[in-house]
């Protein structure tokens, strides 16, 4: 065998190295997660699963008829989970994270007086993800786009989760005109809680 053959060779044997540490990493990944997270991952596509899209209807403390939508997006995407397992070293791994309980997302509030958007983050109470913890919602200044208006700040510990349906109880917090928070004890609105119950969208 030439020199040039055996370098060929061993070229050849390390590119089926790395993408065998590759595959094993990636596939190592993807089933500990359908173990850890059964709620966002599912070899059988049409599985429901508490990741994805959601709407529902309600009406915020000064009852004003809303809409909103959420979308709750899997811990760990395929792009994500592809860069993890080309890298070289798991140290900061996303997929090597011990909390799998954890997810996030965004929604969109919609109404007469305009929308608002928020950044979401929660985590499911059980293995199975159908009992939730408390998910807040959150805006890019902490106080969102509408002034005078009761916007989210969370939805409750307690929330439900089941095939299609899905349910929160969402709590509140008041903006003012100057864009400050306010809060009032004597007045019932600022301590309202309102139960929503929202659809799958399904794409």
């Amino acid at each position: 065998m030439s020199r040039g053959t055996r370098l060929l060779v061993v070229i050849v044997a390390l590119i089926a190295l790395s993408w065998a540490v590759y595959e094993c990493k990636y596939y190592y990944s993807y089933y500990a997660d359908l173990k850890d997270r059964p709620w966002a991952y599912s070899r059988d596509e049409n599985t429901p699963l508490l990741v994805g899209t959601w709407q529902g209807e309600f009406r915020d403390p000064d009852n004003i008829a809303k809409t909103i939508r959420l979308t709750i997006e899997p811990p760990v995407s395929e792009e994500e989970r592809s860069r993890n397992a080309a890298r070289r070293t798991r140290k900061r791994s996303s997929f090597s994270r011990t909390d799998k309980t954890g997810f996030g997302g965004t929604a969109t509030v919609a109404s007469v007086r305009g929308k608002e958007a928020y950044e979401l983050s929660g985590h499911v109470r059980t293995e199975d993800g159908h009992q939730l913890g408390p998910i807040r919602f959150s805006t890019d200044d902490g106080r969102g786009p509408i002034r005078n208006s009761f916007r989210l700040q969370a939805a409750s510990e307690g929330g439900t989760w089941q095939g299609d349906a899905l349910t929160l109880t969402l709590g509140f917090a008041y903006t003012t005109k100057t864009g400050s928070s306010y809060w009032s004890s004597a007045d019932p609105r600022f301590n309202k809680k309102v139960t929503v119950h929202l659809s799958r969208i399904k794409p």
